[in-house]
């Protein structure tokens, strides 16, 4: 139990330290991370919704039904008393009549272009975005951009609209997730606003979707959406959206959504490579008060592989015990004590032949299911010695076996792995790529 405060704001940053880890990000960013804490007493702490975009009441609906059993258990915790909920909302003039550009928190200002760190894993979607910031409606319309979690879809997403905004100042731009727009529509169908609600989403010069793969099994959702994108779409109006996966790797998204997402340009992202995770580990400690070594930033870069945020949380974590031993230069014995049980606990992987295809097809960036293909070309027949040598080595699997797997005869695989042993013992880059995608293989 942590010691009692009566400072509002200490409490309320309490228990948003709870709440983060109990909701999924999209949740919390959505319906905690805006609420601003007003007052507290003994019995009593005071909330309040910012309002604009309707916000403000299904704010305090949402908080007051989904939330808030959640919420009074964290301030039970942090304060250690019983403190009842009372959450108001401001209704401010343009944000009341739904003027998007008024809505306080809307786009992150810290996300930008100019501290998006560009790797090959992410070139692609970063050029698109600029494109599109720089000529909405011209260019790849819509943009879908796909990556897993931690990899820079929303970055992106806040910093195409943060340009846009600067350079044309006094257009409309909505940012909002698929989950918000669902539950702004049930509450718009509850209380008789629908009309509302379309002007909202469908007068915009700018609309800015994350997470678009929670629409689906939503139909109403779904149907709505539709109907938005068209208006848009033929008011030459910018649509970008994001996604875990392709618009056809999607279950129970309609196929009309489908076809339509994939009009534009579809543009993943990828887990950075280890050249681009130095960068951003760079990138995040240029205005810290701390020294760090080129090889203390090559052994977080090593070890922690998996995307972005994983390696923000490392960072902040080195710094957080920095911090506790009072001191500013950052030795590689303080790193790996810092590191040691996130390294220790990170998820392994089952890995079979199918995992070790798609993470060298990721490396080299070729087309999924590239490698069983039955192309000889040297850019698929070099990538697919490569996984079958790793395939040998890891798995210590039987030629016929790989074969199989890879849809030759072992004869062809024992020839590939016998030409790759030769080659990494005269070429110390191709072993450091083998070693960099070994790590990638073992690691979730």
């Amino acid at each position: 139990m942590l010691k009692t405060t009566e400072n509002v704001n200490d409490v309320w940053d309490g228990v948003r330290a709870q709440l983060k880890d109990e909701m999924s990000s999209v949740a919390f960013d959505t319906w905690i991370k805006p609420v601003v804490p007003v007052e507290l007493n003994e019995v009593k702490i005071k909330l309040r919704v910012p309002g604009g975009l309707q916000k403000g009441s299904l704010g305090k609906s949402m908080i007051m039904s989904k939330y808030r059993s959640l919420i009074e258990s964290s301030l039970k915790n942090v304060t250690g008393r019983t403190v009842d909920l009372d959450v108001c909302f401001e209704e401010t003039g343009a944000g009341a009549t739904g003027d998007p550009i008024t809505f306080e928190g809307m786009l992150n200002s810290k996300y930008t272009f100019e501290n998006f760190v560009v790797g090959n894993n992410n070139n692609l979607a970063h050029a698109a975005s600029l494109a599109v910031a720089e000529s909405p409606g011209h260019k790849y319309n819509p943009l879908f951009i796909y990556g897993g979690s931690g990899l820079g879809k929303t970055h992106l997403l806040h910093a195409i609209g943060n340009y846009y905004l600067t350079n044309n100042p006094g257009k409309k731009v909505l940012y909002t997730t698929s989950e918000k727009f669902t539950y702004e529509l049930i509450n718009a169908i509850r209380e008789k606003t629908n009309q509302e609600f379309r002007n909202r989403h469908r007068t915009v010069d700018l609309l800015l979707l994350d997470d678009v793969q929670f629409l689906a099994s939503r139909v109403t959702a779904q149907e709505e959406f539709f109907h938005t994108f068209n208006a848009l779409y033929e008011s030459g109006k910018q649509i970008v959206l994001t996604s875990d996966r392709l618009p056809s790797e999607t279950p129970h998204l309609e196929d009309r959504l489908k076809t339509r997402f994939q009009m534009g340009l579809l543009a993943d992202l990828q887990p950075p490579e280890f050249e681009t995770r130095v960068a951003i580990l760079k990138s995040k400690v240029e205005n810290e008060y701390f020294t760090f070594d080129e090889e203390i930033m090559e052994y977080v870069a090593n070890n922690v592989t998996s995307n972005v945020r994983d390696l923000e949380g490392a960072l902040k974590r080195i710094l957080a015990y920095a911090g506790i031993e009072r001191t500013n230069t950052i030795s590689m014995e303080l790193a790996q004590k810092a590191l040691k049980e996130i390294i220790s606990t990170l998820p392994q992987r089952n890995i079979t032949t199918a995992v070790i295809i798609d993470e060298v097809e990721k490396y080299y960036h070729l087309p999924k299911g590239s490698l069983i293909t039955k192309k000889r070309s040297n850019d698929i027949a070099y990538p697919r010695h490569i996984a079958m040598y790793i395939s040998r080595v890891i798995l210590d699997a039987s030629y016929s076996k790989i074969g199989e797997d890879f849809r030759r005869d072992h004869s062809t695989v024992m020839n590939a792995v016998k030409k790759m042993k030769k080659l990494v013992t005269e070429n110390p880059e191709l072993q450091a790529s083998i070693d960099e995608l070994v790590t990638n293989i073992k690691r979730d």
